[in-house]
């Protein structure tokens, strides 16, 4: 009895324990279950809460754009960017300057001041030798741009500065005054009883090739114009010789284009340097011919090609160093300029090779109008006319003063030729004539 009465305690204690296990796992399944409900539960939570914020973010910013696309943006003004302004140049000052002092000359003073003429056609006296009451006379008459003076009109030092400073004062216009100084034994005061110091040739100094000797000519030549009173020389030649036997040859720096050029550009800045015009002469070249416009009608077969390797390497070099003026010539060259004419009458020579494709902006300036390769086949007038039509900007001694003003002041009353024209030469020639104010305007 005992036995099985320990047995079922046993089996009491058993089923005891048994029973306690399996509440345990129950409790712990169902604490399980609880807990994966929990989880569950927060993760569902946490999906409906992040999809409810994201379609506030997306409803807003549907909102947003809404409101943006049915507001239209005002447009936003931007301040313009400063303009930078700069004022005229000096230069462009100096030219308006001289173009107010121009309009206010009359037609017939305009037309005088584009001539540069000898005492004796300013006055018709023979020899002029005084610088008198005849002459103040015909520069009321004729406000001339420019006297040129011979050796027939010096008697003594005193007695040329003092005519020349009487003439000047006489003008109500400033003046060129005017000679021809070439060196050697060519020069209107070197062939005067007024002592100069001596001053090379052209072919001497060429032939040299001493770099400075043309500079030194200048100078030389300059300095003592100057003194006189002279402020435009009608040099340096800056022709090639073509042939030994030009009319020419003795007169120029030789035969080799460029070293001519350099060395006309240097003797025009020793002039210059004194304050004394030079005129590179005579274009575009006479260095292949025998005869001489002074004489009669002279004419050139050379073509364009000829004159590019020889005379027009030499003008361009001197016209860069800045010559004041350049001389045309009187000679005829058809197969240059498409005409029988003179080139100084000839605009295709005048204002299409010297002016635009040589670049020369100075004063261009005719041979002597006395020469007989005028005077013997053109009417005065219409000589002058055709020269200034042609580009010129003035004319050298016409043989009569009162025929070429008027000629000028008709051309242009006609309609021929027009006083811009006109008045654009004499731009030119106040630039030359006022240099010295231009610093007023820098």
């Amino acid at each position: 009895m005992k036995d099985n009465d320990w047995m079922d305690d046993d089996e009491r204690r058993a089923a005891r324990h048994s029973r306690r296990v399996r509440e345990r796992v129950t409790a712990y399944v169902v604490l399980v279950l609880i807990f994966a409900i929990i989880v569950a539960a927060c993760v569902g939570a946490f999906t409906l809460v992040r999809r409810y914020l994201a379609d506030q973010k997306a409803q807003e910013e549907q909102e947003v754009i809404v409101e943006v696309d049915d507001t239209p943006e005002e447009p936003v003004e931007e301040e313009p960017a400063e303009e930078v302004v700069t004022g005229p140049t000096a230069e462009e000052q100096f030219d308006e300057y001289l173009t107010t002092y121009i309009s206010g000359m009359t037609l017939e003073e305009k037309a005088a001041g584009l001539l540069i003429v000898t005492p004796e056609q300013l006055t018709g006296v023979s020899v002029a030798t005084r610088g008198g009451s005849g002459t103040q006379a015909a520069l009321e008459e004729y406000a001339v741009g420019g006297i040129i003076y011979t050796s027939q009109n010096i008697q003594s030092e005193e007695q040329f500065t003092e005519m020349i400073a009487n003439t000047v004062s006489y003008s109500r216009y400033p003046l060129f005054i005017a000679v021809t100084e070439e060196g050697g034994d060519i020069g209107t005061v070197l062939n005067s009883v007024i002592e100069v110091a001596d001053v090379a040739s052209n072919a001497e100094v060429g032939a040299d090739g001493a770099s400075g000797n043309a500079y030194s000519q200048g100078t030389t030549i300059g300095s003592y114009l100057a003194a006189l009173g002279i402020n435009l020389d009608l040099a340096p030649v800056t022709e090639v010789t073509i042939s030994e036997d030009a009319d020419i040859a003795d007169r120029t720096y030789g035969s080799d284009a460029q070293t001519v050029g350099t060395l006309a550009a240097q003797m025009s800045q020793g002039l210059e340097s004194q304050g004394v015009s030079s005129t590179l002469k005579s274009f575009p070249g006479t260095g292949d011919l025998t005869a001489s416009t002074e004489d009669g009608a002279v004419s050139t077969d050379r073509d364009l090609a000829s004159y590019e390797e020889n005379e027009f390497i030499a003008f361009q070099t001197a016209i860069d160093a800045g010559a004041d003026f350049v001389m045309v010539s009187h000679i005829t060259a058809s197969n240059l300029s498409g005409s029988l004419d003179p080139v100084s009458m000839c605009e295709s020579v005048v204002t299409d090779i010297l002016r635009d494709t040589l670049g020369f902006e100075g004063v261009i300036i005719t041979e002597p109008m006395n020469y007989d390769a005028i005077t013997e086949y053109y009417d005065l007038g219409d000589a002058v006319v055709s020269c200034l039509k042609a580009g010129c900007d003035m004319i050298l001694m016409p043989s009569s003063v009162s025929e070429a003003v008027n000629a000028i002041v008709e051309a242009v009353e006609a309609g021929t030729l027009s006083e811009e024209r006109i008045n654009d030469s004499l731009l030119r020639i106040y630039r030359i004539k006022y240099a010295d104010k231009l610093a007023d305007f820098e």
